[in-house]
This record gives structure tokens, C-alpha cells and sequence, in this order.
């Protein structure tokens, strides 16, 4: 699939119709306040603030879990929006935090706070294929991969679509840990970022969680059980994540490499 540019976007749309959040929380069991680990002197949502922020793609928020966060984005020229502790995911804190402005963007990109290296052309991709249909509720990145140990991976999840075999952007059928579909000699990884019509985020943080989402660990199948109209699109590039120490080892030296 083609990539487009940021700039192509910007002619498509006003560049108030889109907003970043990026949900924040000092929780995580694998790797505790991860969010705030420097990163070659920076807290880890701070490398992930500006990086949102260099796509010029709208206002950018970080919607925090406490206090603390919010103080650090702040002090770093950011804007925070303080949300409940107790949301129960990433996504419920970012209707949160954009139900709470006085201008609700169109479109929403949600971005991972634990996010700090991504290609720049992952984001105009989705929100292409977002903004060209009116009928798609939301859409996220998927990169082709045929590594057989990473199709054992659970912690990579896995994703079929409709025209896959084509390496186009297609609907969303399932998302799984387990390696679908089975028998391939590849599949696509699916990449935690998203874009949302704001009605889209508005209908889903109503919705109960399903007997899907909570076996597979994906919420994603919510959207999916209750006929939403989630659309795949291969992209290209690199995305890291920190997930574990083992995670932050790997994005540091992958900055060693690249501009700071």
C-alpha cells in the first residue's frame, strides 16, 4: 500500500479535526512506572509527547492517571488532562480526557504512551483510510511478518482482514495472540495504535466487555462483537514499544543510531 505524507493529509482535512492522545498510568505490572523511565534524560511519555507532537497533526494531550504525570508533562510545555485512576483501559481514559474539552476533535489518534519510536508515515495511513469512508469507525496499523518464533509470541498479537492477501487495507475480521491464520507462511502483527471517529470512541466505552475480549486479552473484539467497523492497513516501518526492561534496552539503542 501506498503511504501518505502528513502534508497530503493536512490538504485533505483542517488540521482541527484531529487531536493525539496519549493515555498514561503509572501501573504496569511487567515494568512499574515505566512511563516516567528516562530515556537518555527524558521520562519515556515525554520522548513520546514530542514525537507526537513533530507530526503537527493537532493538539496533542497526554491523559494521565495522576498527578504526578501531569506535572511532568506540564513542566515540559505539554498539556495534561488529570483522568480516574480507576478507568479501566487506555481507551476509556482517552474519551475521558477529550469528552472533557470544549472542542471535540472528529477524528481521534490514540497513541501509546509506552510508544516512543514509530515511522511517521503510520499515522497519516490510518487516518487516510479513516477519513476516505464514512462507514469505518476506526482503523490501526498491521505490518506483514513471517518470522515463525514471533507467530508463537503472544505478546504479539495477531490480526486477519479482508484483502489481506493483497497487502491492503481491509475490515477487521479477528485479532488474536494465537497465530492466525493458521497454516500461513505469514501473517500481520498488529501495531497498538488507532484512529477513531469521535462517535465511534463515544459508542464503544458504552459497551459491556465481551466474552471475546476478556478469553483473548484484546478489546478490540468488543468493537468487533458489537459490529463496529474496524479497517486493517499494512503499513512499513519500524514501531517499539517498552514493554519490559528488555524493551528499553532495545529503543536506546535503536536512538543511538538515529537523531535524539
Amino acid at each position: 500500500m501506498k503511504s501518505i505524507s502528513i502534508i497530503e493529509l493536512l490538504h485533505k482535512m483542517k488540521k482541527s479535526a484531529s487531536a493525539i492522545f496519549i493515555p498514561a498510568r503509572l501501573n504496569s505490572s511487567r515494568f512499574p512506572r515505566k512511563i516516567l523511565t528516562p530515556i537518555f534524560g527524558k521520562p519515556l511519555i515525554i520522548r513520546v509527547l514530542e514525537r507526537a507532537q513533530n507530526l503537527k497533526l493537532g493538539d496533542c494531550y497526554v491523559a494521565c492517571c495522576c498527578e504526578e504525570i501531569k506535572n511532568i508533562v506540564e513542566a515540559h510545555g505539554g498539556k495534561a488532562i488529570l483522568t480516574d485512576p480507576n478507568l479501566p483501559s487506555g481507551t476509556d481514559r482517552i474519551f475521558a480526557a477529550a469528552s472533557s474539552i470544549d472542542e471535540k476533535p472528529e477524528f481521534i489518534i490514540n497513541l501509546q504512551g509506552d510508544n516512543p519510536v514509530f515511522d511517521e508515515s503510520i499515522i497519516p495511513s490510518i487516518l487516510n483510510v479513516l477519513t476516505k469512508d464514512e462507514t469505518i469507525d476506526m482503523t490501526t496499523p498491521v505490518v506483514l511478518k513471517k518470522s515463525l518464533e514471533d507467530a508463537k509470541n503472544e505478546n504479539i498479537v495477531k490480526v486477519v482482514f479482508n484483502d489481506m492477501e493483497n497487502d491492503e487495507p481491509g475490515k477487521a475480521i479477528y485479532f488474536s495472540r494465537n497465530y492466525i491464520p493458521n497454516g500461513a507462511d505469514y501473517f500481520y502483527a498488529h501495531i497498538g495504535i488507532y484512529a477513531y471517529r469521535y462517535k465511534a470512541i463515544e459508542k464503544f466505552v458504552a459497551l459491556a466487555p465481551t466474552y471475546l475480549e476478556k478469553t483473548e486479552r484484546l478489546e478490540q473484539l468488543r468493537a468487533i462483537q458489537n459490529d463496529m467497523n474496524i479497517w486493517a492497513v499494512p503499513v512499513e516501518g519500524i514501531s517499539l514499544s517498552v514493554d519490559t526492561k528488555e524493551d528499553l534496552i532495545a529503543v536506546e539503542e535503536y536512538l543511538k543510531n538515529t537523531a535524539l
